[in-house]
């Protein structure tokens, strides 16, 4: 949304624009697993609002069953599940426009920052995110990350985020389900991460500047909360 080569499209906060109703996927309905982008949704320009958002890299795709493929995970007996290198993609959104504003964003299993936010004064309401299941423990060790705020931001608010492990392959740690600056117009309202099933965990469910809250998610201890309701105080 926007023209990258225009600086300083702030927008109409009249006027804003609107993205409502988008579903990306790469990969899933069709049997090449080449396929591949970068960043599904980018927004450029300023005062945009976004309303329910899922944006998703394919977790499974079908089995080609033409030529007797067979299914490389017995737990799922009818699709193929995505493997490193198959429906490639860094991330699912990243916004550079100022006072951005979305309610209801999805984001799946890319294999980087699921989210990069760089806008100033942008708001998240209601983040659902599953980290990626094929990814290996580099993805823990190079920081990668479901809700990232770059830390030149200033003003931000987060409401309702929450980030999901669920690595099937390897027995990867996510250092943070979230991270963001540490200052005080960056404000977070009820973050917390869930282990949903396999291996590894996320160790902590937010990075604040230097700072880290709330416990690890593993098999052994599947929800964890940094706090209920909203901090705008420095961690």
């Amino acid at each position: 949304f926007g023209e990258p080569d225009v600086t300083n499209d702030t927008g109409d906060a009249t006027n804003p624009g609107l993205l409502s109703d988008i579903f990306t996927r790469v990969g899933g309905s069709n049997l090449d697993r080449s396929v591949s982008t970068d960043v599904m949704v980018r927004v450029h320009s300023g005062n945009v609002v976004g309303d329910n958002l899922w944006l998703w890299r394919a977790d499974h795709v079908r089995l080609d069953k033409a030529n007797g493929e067979q299914p490389n995970d017995p737990n799922f007996p009818y699709y193929h599940q995505v493997r490193i290198g198959e429906c490639t993609t860094k991330n699912a959104i990243e916004v550079r426009g100022d006072n951005v504003k979305m309610y209801g964003l999805f984001c799946e299993h890319t294999t980087e920052h699921q989210m990069v936010w760089k806008g100033e004064g942008g708001s998240v309401t209601f983040f659902q995110c599953e980290l990626p299941y094929d990814v290996d423990i580099d993805f823990g060790h190079d920081g990668f990350t479901g809700y990232y705020v770059d830390g030149k931001v200033d003003v931000h608010t987060a409401r309702g985020i929450g980030v999901y492990s669920n690595f099937q392959v390897f027995n990867v740690h996510a250092n943070a389900g979230i991270i963001l600056p540490s200052k005080e117009s960056i404000v977070l309202q009820n973050p917390f991460t869930r282990f949903l099933n396999n291996l590894g965990g996320i160790r902590n469910v937010v990075l604040q500047g230097k700072a880290l809250a709330g416990d690890a998610v593993t098999e052994k201890s599947r929800i964890a909360r940094s706090w209920v309701g909203e901090k705008r105080a420095i961690v």
